[in-house]
């Protein structure tokens, strides 16, 4: 019995570190909590449940800038355009 208080002790811990803060939004246009509802509806998900999925997912993709920095970040020499025209010619031929 105590090693199952302590495997229920040690669950109940992990999970209230993995628990993220809360969040609050205000003033959400109404069309724009109509279509919120609508879509966790369809997805048979509370509405709070759907608007985490959905700003999870967009927190996990790249803002158009880190898309843009990664060949930035590259090392070595950069080609010229003239170097990308011969290669671009170069492959048609």
């Amino acid at each position: 019995m105590g090693s199952l208080r302590l495997a229920c002790a040690c669950t109940l811990h992990a999970n209230l570190r993995v628990m993220g803060k809360p969040l609050q939004i205000r003033d959400v246009p109404k069309p724009v909590l109509d279509t919120l509802r609508e879509r966790a509806e369809e997805r048979h998900m509370s509405l709070a449940s759907y608007a985490l999925e959905v700003l999870t997912r967009h927190a996990q993709s790249k803002t158009m800038g880190e898309v843009l920095a990664g060949p930035r970040l590259r090392k070595g020499s950069a080609l010229k355009n003239d170097d990308i025209l011969e290669l671009l010619a170069s492959e048609r031929r």
